[in-house]
């Protein structure tokens, strides 16, 4: 498939009860292909309609292994597709695949317009142009917890999707039918209390994502990490709250813990703390003087975390980890390590920075070695100099390890030089939030500067409202990079003017943070993707490889460095 051209869309398709007519079982050595289908279908719910035109060989092998099944041996007509489907389609079949034997393939073409016609959708094997569809390769989860995992090359070869899910399918955690089925509940009580709320409140006053909570795009939304009040809420905001922390812990939490995970840790006595039961089996009970390592993780990538990061994660007592710090760096960490991750969701934030202040003193004074496992650098507006100040007056000094910052590693993986000569000869690094969630204050414009802007995607539009008022232009240069040296990067470029639309429209992937200036553009070569307009704001460029990752796997470079 061509680059160029528009790619299918791929749904996920309640099919129960529906009719589905199998025309023809290919070769006459081999209905392997028809057999796999009809369990596929089966296993939907689906009510397959064969009709058999090969042999009656095919016909009385077919019958012995589905029995109950529709099974007509003689020709195909085109009246098939308009008599042997539901009642409640009028008899029209809602699907059609073919798998006809090469003499018989004259009838594909009157087939396929005459589905056209009726708007059935057709899928003729080895015949794309003759499909609306094509099947993919899915895992199912075989302890049926629901998930399913479809990988599509879109025509560019079905063994090899068929691998890729293999490869994918292999890398999943040994619990995932726990995780899914675990999360399902969570979110099917949450889902219950929101419909009770909605016999007592006004319709406005529905889940700050739908009614149903449903469709899936609506948890990733750039609503999610807006702030809540943390004093007098009301039941309703309570509950939305609730529903921002789900959506977080779904998308931050190790995958493992989620298996485990209940409303009882997600709500303490103050209604406001998350904490899944991660293992506490370090056995430390030496008396003598704990020791503190304040630690960045750097921005998401573990070809970017320092060797002396990684020696501190591997030879702590326990480690007391940022919410957002990456999946890949918290993989790192030894199973017999004591873990636990900062509950710093909306709403939240003061008091769970003293809670990770008492439970890293507690652990000082029972002679642990300590770590503070912070994204990014410690000192980057992750309260290192805070903490350090706060454990070296009660007679822990810190040590702190640099971490790769993602205000300047945004930039790099991203393609924006932030300084370029006679382009931006200085960086300011800023905030979006201050303390208690105000905006902090303003900085001018600087033609020559690239500015960027850490926590600050959730109030896009205020931001962007005072930016404009303190004389920025309208057309300055903005990127969106977001989860920064990460598999899942995505950078968007745009203008000043445009960027409250557009954070909007795109969701949210967090962490993310924002790059102002002429640099944003300054290595970009295609016209199409620096000039914007209201009909086309922005531009995005998903994913990032890691180089290392490619030539020696991070892997293999981390066991030769721990060995």
């Amino acid at each position: 498939m061509s680059l160029e051209e528009p790619l299918p869309l791929i749904i996920a398709s309640t099919a129960t009860d529906e009719c589905h007519l199998l025309i023809g079982t290919g070769s006459v050595d081999s209905i392997s292909l028809t057999t796999r289908r009809i369990e596929k279908l089966l296993q939907s719910g689906i009510s397959p309609i064969i009709i058999n035109p090969s042999t009656s060989k095919h016909y009385e092998l077919l019958h012995s292994l589905y029995s109950t099944l529709q099974i007509h041996d003689r020709s195909v007509q085109l009246s098939d597709l308009t008599t042997l489907g539901r009642s409640l389609t009028s008899g029209v079949v809602d699907r059609v695949y073919i798998n006809l034997p090469f003499e018989q393939c004259t009838l594909i073409p009157q087939l396929y317009e005459q589905c056209l016609k009726l708007r059935i959708p057709i899928n003729t094997y080895q015949q794309p142009e003759h499909s609306t569809f094509h099947m993919i390769p899915t895992y199912v989860d075989p302890q049926g917890s629901g998930l399913q995992i479809s990988v599509t090359t879109n025509g560019c070869g079905y063994v090899l999707a068929n691998r890729i899910k293999r490869d994918i399918v292999s890398k999943l955690p040994h619990n995932i039918s726990n995780v899914v089925e675990n999360m399902a509940t969570l979110r099917n009580e949450l889902l219950l209390e929101h419909n009770s709320q909605l016999l007592h409140e006004p319709i406005y006053q529905c889940s700050a994502l739908g009614l149903g909570l449903d469709d899936e795009d609506q948890w990733e939304s750039h609503k999610l990490n807006n702030f809540v009040k943390e004093f007098a809420e009301t039941k309703f905001e309570q509950q939305r709250k609730r529903t921002r922390w789900l959506s977080q812990v779904m998308e931050y939490y190790p995958l493992e813990q989620l298996a485990s995970l209940t409303w009882n840790q997600l709500e303490h006595e103050e209604g406001t703390a998350i904490e899944p039961k991660f293992p506490s089996i370090s056995q430390n009970t030496c008396k003598n003087k704990g020791h503190l390592s304040l630690v960045g993780s750097g921005p998401g990538s573990v070809s970017m975390l320092t060797i002396g990061a990684l020696n501190e994660i591997k030879t702590a007592d326990i480690i007391l980890a940022d919410k957002l710090v990456p999946q890949p760096i918290m993989n790192l960490i030894p199973r017999e390590t004591e873990t636990f991750i900062a509950r710093k969701f909306p709403g939240n934030a003061e008091r769970a920075q003293e809670e990770l202040l008492q439970k890293t003193l507690t652990a000082l004074e029972e002679g642990k070695k300590v770590i503070r496992l912070k994204q990014g650098d410690p000192y980057i507006f992750g309260r290192g100099g805070e903490e350090f100040l706060y454990f070296s007056s009660r007679g822990y000094t810190p040590t702190v390890l640099p971490g790769l910052s993602s205000a300047l590693t945004s930039t790099v993986v991203s393609h924006i030089p932030a300084t370029h000569r006679d382009v931006a000869d200085q960086v300011l690094i800023c905030t979006g939030t201050g303390r208690r969630g105000n905006l902090p204050q303003i900085p001018d414009f600087m033609e020559s500067r690239t500015t960027v802007f850490l926590m600050a995607l959730h109030r896009a539009t205020l931001l962007t409202k005072e930016l404009l008022s303190n004389q920025w232009p309208e057309d300055t240069p903005v990127a969106i990079i977001e989860r920064a040296s990460c598999n899942d990067q995505r950078v968007t470029r745009t203008f000043l003017k445009y960027l409250p639309r557009v954070v909007e429209e795109i969701g949210s992937r967090p962490p993310g943070l924002l790059v102002m200036g002429k640099s944003v553009m300054k290595l970009v070569t295609n016209p199409e993707e620096t000039s914007f307009t209201d009909e086309k704001m922005y531009h995005i460029d998903e994913g990032y490889t890691d180089v290392l990752e490619q030539t020696t796997p991070v892997s293999d470079l981390l066991n030769g460095i721990t060995a």
